[in-house]
């Protein structure tokens, strides 16, 4: 009988020879570490893209409303003055594009009394060339005048 209760308190209480302890092998939290640092970049990637796009977008829509308020000047301009009048604009939103500059071109076009009129704006954005243009055509007479 001593002999027996010698035996038990060897064995570890709780544990059966044979079964699993409860929680995770390092091999499982390496995975779940891989898998969590994936999918955590790939979201990361997606954002830093996203706010490329806003940034250009936004770019985008300030040199649109520079040539946009510049052909509302040129509209409002008589037709001897448009053809005189200088080859580049400035505008207080060039302030928010790197390097940017506006061009207004004026072209012969079909007859003598209608000229091709194109505004542009060109700026740099993160070392590229970005440009925005907007053509219309500017008559004697007027604006949808016939």
């Amino acid at each position: 009988m001593i002999l027996f209760k010698l035996r038990e308190k060897r064995k570890k209480p709780g544990v059966k020879r044979g079964e699993k302890e409860a929680g995770f092998t390092l091999i499982e939290v390496l995975i779940t570490i891989l898998l969590f640092t994936v999918v955590l970049t790939a979201i990361l990637s997606c954002f830093i893209q996203g706010f490329d796009i806003l940034m250009r977008m936004k770019q985008m829509t300030i040199a649109t409303q520079s040539i946009q308020k510049e052909l509302e000047l040129i509209r409002n301009m008589h037709y001897n003055d448009i053809l005189t009048m200088d080859n580049s604009f400035t505008n207080d939103s060039f302030s928010f594009l790197e390097n940017s500059s506006g061009i207004v071109n004026l072209e012969d076009s079909v007859g003598d009394e209608i000229k091709k009129l194109t505004v542009s704006v060109a700026w740099t954005y993160r070392g590229r060339q970005m440009r925005k243009e907007v053509v219309t055509y500017v008559t004697k007479k007027g604006i949808n005048r016939k």
